[in-house]
Formats: structure tokens, C-alpha cells, sequence
């Protein structure tokens, strides 16, 4: 194991105060006779409701430039909303109304993808894309499904997993006109958390029929087994990149599941949970440092329009010395 001076060139510091310092830092006060650190450290906020209470959605963007695309929502399966890190505005409709859809993107260059269109029970594999003002027809996925996930750009974009209505392991890439075929997931899987990109991305978690903590790693040509989650669940919220991502929320029968994890590359830790557990909210909205979970399924009392923010920041904390 490397020591703490092979990685930051020196021995820890005894200091008579805190000093100014940058994330990662150690030293010992000897004032108070307390060694510190300097670490991340996150919360969840409150943020503004949606307009429609909803689950099941696709969703893409940034904490302050956010998109969550149709899902289910009492009597409406096509409406779409933005968010601006303060409110919730809807904006113009799907063609063709769905849930349990993916999404991907931002705010102004989206994707909604498959999903599930009651009552016809039509399992579907049509895709739509955002330009910011209106939804146009694409190339429809080689695979139709729904309860699949989705995470990278109108021009580099990833979904898999999902049920046809059995449960899948296959990946499709999008490069802004066509899918392309792509190697399965280790673990078929539905209703799972999605990071990073169509080179470095991370699935984790899902249900398939039995709930997992398993996540994996792609890299542009394959899928590889990685470090589980602390709680496996299915419904789960995800943002960031391979190497820094959060999962959040989910179910873990027979709750919903206020539970956050912070991915480092290697392994999975527990930080800040939700203000309210939830499962089946938005998915890939921002990063591991500043996220947003609106809507999703609360148990009793049902879907909410509820929205929380993730905000990540360094603070000095005390070390406790055995």
C-alpha cells in the first residue's frame, strides 16, 4: 500500500491551525490535538416540484439545465419538462407517448428511447430526438423494450438492459443517425441505474426477476464485471462518470430507498442519503458532485412531483484515531 508521502510528496504536517487546504490534504492540529482532513462531502436539498407527478421516465442534462421525457403520469404519457436549477417548465410533447423509457443528453440535443405505450400494449422501439424546441422521428432501436437506460449524447449515445418482454442484456450505440449493435451485459437486467459514456460507462444495480447489486464497466467493446453495490436495488437513479459516479435511491423489497453511493473507479461508498426514499425517478441527471432525483414512487403515498438536489463540497473533517 502506498504511504501517505508517495502520494503527496510529504510527510502529514503538524500545523498550529487549519491550514488552507485542497481536497485530499491531511495534517494534525496541534492546537487541538486532532488530526484533519480535508474531504468531499454531500447532501441532498430540497428543489422545486415538477409540474406532473411522474415515474418511469427517461431523463438527460445537468442539475441546472435538465430534461425528464414523458414516463407514466395519471391520464399523459408524452409530456416532457426542463429544469433550470430553480423550476420546472414543460415544453413541447412527444410523438408518441411512452414509459418506462430511456434517455439521454441535454437539455437541448435529448433522446427518448423505446418504452412501454398502454393500452395497446405495445412494446416499442421507436426513437425521438430533442433540438430544444421539438421532437423529430429517428431510426427506430434494432430491439425493442422497455425499462431499459440510456446515458451519452445525441452523438455518441448507449442504451441497454431493459425486458422485451424478457429480460435483456443488449447494448445499442447511436452515432446520430443509425443503432448499432453492441456486445450484451455480463447480467441481463431492468430497471437500473447507467453512467458516463459509449466508450466508459457503468451499469449498476436492476432486477432480473431477482434484485442486484451487480455493476459493470463498458469500454466501447466490452462489458466487465465491477464492484457491488452496498445495496442492491432496482429503480435506481444514477449520474456522473465511470470513474465518479452516484446511485441513488431505488427498492430494496420490500422498501423504497433513500440510500446514496459514491463510485470512485473501484469500489462503491455510502455518503448522504435522499430526504425521502423513492424508486423509478429520474435517471442520468448531472454529475457525481451536483444531481437531481425528481419523481419516482414514494410507497404509500404514490408517484410525487417531488424533486431533491445533490451537491457535493469539500469540508475539513476530524480523523478518528484508534
Amino acid at each position: 500500500m502506498a504511504t501517505y508521502k508517495e502520494i503527496r510528496g510529504v510527510n502529514i504536517q503538524s500545523r498550529d491551525a487549519d491550514p488552507t487546504a485542497v481536497e485530499g490534504d491531511v495534517w494534525y492540529n496541534a492546537s487541538t490535538s486532532k488530526l484533519k482532513m480535508y474531504a468531499s462531502a454531500g447532501s441532498w436539498a430540497t428543489g422545486e416540484n415538477m409540474n406532473l407527478a411522474r415515474i418511469a421516465g427517461g431523463a438527460g442534462g445537468t442539475q441546472t439545465a435538465g430534461i425528464f421525457i414523458a414516463g407514466d403520469t395519471p391520464g399523459s404519457d408524452d409530456e416532457v419538462e426542463t429544469y433550470d436549477g430553480t423550476n420546472w417548465t414543460e415544453v413541447a410533447d412527444l410523438n408518441t407517448g411512452r414509459k418506462d423509457n430511456a434517455g439521454l443528453g441535454t437539455q437541448t440535443a435529448a433522446l427518448g428511447v423505446a418504452g412501454y405505450s398502454p393500452p395497446a400494449s405495445a412494446i416499442r422501439a421507436h426513437a425521438e430526438q430533442w433540438d430544444g424546441s421539438s421532437w423529430t422521428e429517428v431510426a427506430d432501436l434494432n430491439t425493442a423494450r422497455f425499462s431499459l437506460t440510456g446515458t451519452g449524447t445525441t452523438t455518441a449515445g448507449l442504451v441497454t438492459g431493459g425486458r422485451e418482454p424478457s429480460y435483456s442484456g443488449k447494448t445499442e450505440t447511436w452515432d446520430n443517425s443509425s443503432w448499432t449493435e453492441a456486445p450484451d451485459l455480463n447480467t441481463t437486467r431492468a430497471y437500473f441505474g447507467i453512467a458516463g459514456t459509449t466508450t466508459a460507462g457503468l451499469g449498476f444495480g436492476g432486477y432480473n426477476p431477482n434484485v442486484t447489486a451487480n455493476s459493470e464497466e463498458f469500454d466501447g467493446s466490452s462489458w466487465a464485471e465491477g464492484s457491488n453495490l452496498n445495496t442492491g436495488r432496482w429503480g435506481i437513479g444514477g449520474a456522473g462518470i465511470q470513474t465518479a459516479a452516484l446511485a441513488f435511491a431505488g427498492n430494496a423489497p420490500p422498501n423504497t430507498q433513500a440510500v446514496t453511493e459514491n463510485y470512485d473507479g473501484t469500489s462503491w461508498a455510502e455518503v448522504a442519503d435522499l430526504n425521502n426514499g423513492r424508486n423509478y425517478g429520474t435517471n442520468t441527471i448531472g454529475t457525481n458532485s451536483a444531481a437531481v432525483q425528481a419523481g419516482g414512487h414514494l410507497g404509500p403515498p404514490g408517484v410525487t412531483a417531488a424533486t431533491e438536489e445533490w451537491n457535493m463540497a469539500a469540508a475539513v473533517e476530524t480523523v478518528a484515531v484508534d
